[in-house]
């Protein structure tokens, strides 16, 4: 097994006038990867390396996942959006996504604050082991999660926090011989929520060092779905969960640097890949009728990305940037994304697979570069805070036995016995 990984994936960056892409290196069959450079994006040769230095003017956003499909080259939806000034943000986490946070070295005491679009499981699925496993690791503060509210007061983030918590009691109660918090009363057992009305549009629900992340509301299944923006130094991005295209985003969207937008492939292609049926087949057609009924009340069709790009180009308010996401990225999936784009938008697109990165400076001038990350398949865990250890709160329990019934104690084989080996 190579312990170095080249992401795989897909990752175009198309001028308006479609130049011809030069092939990068592809990893994985039925997996390609095009580039070309538009005047405001360099695809760069070079590769990302994890612990890579974060200029103070300069803004991080890595793809951690891209796809609903759990899959080894593109886990379910999540970015990690990095600044300057230390502040970090996970956008979404949903199955899968872990793996690429540790395999990037984005160590647990830096996934303290997460941002839900919604509670379906390929947007959220991860939040209990990030939740679970981080004191373990380096975080003993508070886990903060901002989400929607829903239709119903127990069906909101805040709702989904009490029940992962509930539910991770035994996990909770049995690494608490450790300690998990620190003496000013934080603990990273605790998970608060801080819940997004999902109706209000431009709702400030951060705002700190500089950064500002507010939220409006996406149509996506039923009531209480949301997309975040985030400001910081003049850098500005939205990352838009799974919707319908709908003009909340037209409103909100205009002058950014990076459009993070979720995008579906075709219920033909849809039907086709999840099925392994094919126009003729038996019971094709209501695959199809199936596919379109999910997506029309919950999905972006590459033709209406395009669409709302061109709508914010024709306004002189473009992104710099445009990405899809939230698609199977494979080299027979993204000729007709591509197509249906540019039918309508000409501008700079990305059609992003995981462990794709992207640095936006401050400094408009300077274009956004993109890179692919090179990471471990066998990483470890990263640490990135330490704690005095008068800081540190003394553990729950104060014998790491103590919660092993005397009886249960009696069945262990004596480590004396096992270490006493008579040798080959």
């Amino acid at each position: 097994m190579n312990p170095l990984h080249v992401s795989a994936g897909i990752a175009l960056c198309a001028l308006a006038t479609m130049a011809s892409a030069a092939p990068l290196p592809a990893p994985q069959e039925a997996v390609a990867a095009q580039t070309t450079i538009a005047s405001d994006v360099v695809v760069d040769d070079s590769f990302f390396y994890p612990g890579e230095a974060l200029a103070s003017n300069e803004m991080r956003i890595s793809f951690m996942g891209s796809s609903f499909l759990p899959r080894i080259a593109q886990a379910a939806n999540s970015v990690f959006v990095e600044c300057g000034n230390g502040e970090s943000f996970v956008f979404d986490c949903g199955s899968g996504v872990i793996l690429k946070y540790v395999a990037m070295g984005v160590a647990y005491s830096r996934m303290t604050k997460i941002f839900l679009t919604h509670l379906h499981a390929d947007h959220m699925s991860d939040l209990m082991f990030i939740y679970c496993f981080g004191p373990s690791v380096d975080r003993m503060t508070d886990q903060h999660v901002w989400g929607p509210t829903g239709p119903a007061s127990n069906e909101s983030v805040t709702a989904a926090c009490d029940f992962i918590r509930a539910a991770s009691k035994w996990h909770t109660e049995s690494f608490s011989f450790l300690s998990t918090g620190l003496t000013n009363g934080q603990d990273a057992y605790n998970l608060v929520a801080h819940e997004c009305p999902y109706e209000l549009v431009d709702n400030l629900v951060y705002s700190n060092n500089g950064v500002r992340i507010s939220h409006f509301p996406a149509v996506h299944d039923r009531d209480g779905a949301i997309s975040f923006r985030l400001e910081w130094q003049g850098i500005s991005m939205i990352f838009s969960g799974d919707s319908r295209p709908n003009y909340f985003m037209l409103k909100n969207a205009a002058n950014l640097d990076v459009l993070v937008h979720e995008l579906t492939l075709s219920p033909e292609v849809w039907a086709t890949k999840n099925s392994g049926l094919h126009p003729g087949d038996p019971g094709y057609s209501n695959a199809v009728a199936t596919a379109k009924m999910i997506q029309d009340c919950s999905h972006t069709p590459a033709q209406a990305f395009g669409y709302i790009c061109n709508q914010l180009k024709l306004s002189n308010a473009a992104p710099r940037l445009a990405v899809a996401t939230h698609f199977q990225n494979n080299d027979d999936t993204v000729g007709q994304v591509l197509t249906d784009i540019r039918s309508w938008y000409s501008g700079p697109v990305l059609l992003a697979t995981d462990l794709i990165v992207l640095n936006i400076s401050a400094n408009k001038s300077v274009p956004i570069r993109q890179r692919r990350a090179v990471v471990s398949d066998v990483a470890w865990y990263t640490r990135s805070a330490n704690y005095p250890p008068g800081e540190v709160a003394p553990p729950k329990y104060t014998n790491n036995m103590q919660q092993i019934s005397a009886w249960l104690q009696q069945q262990i084989i004596p480590e004396q016995i096992y270490t006493n080996a008579p040798g080959p």
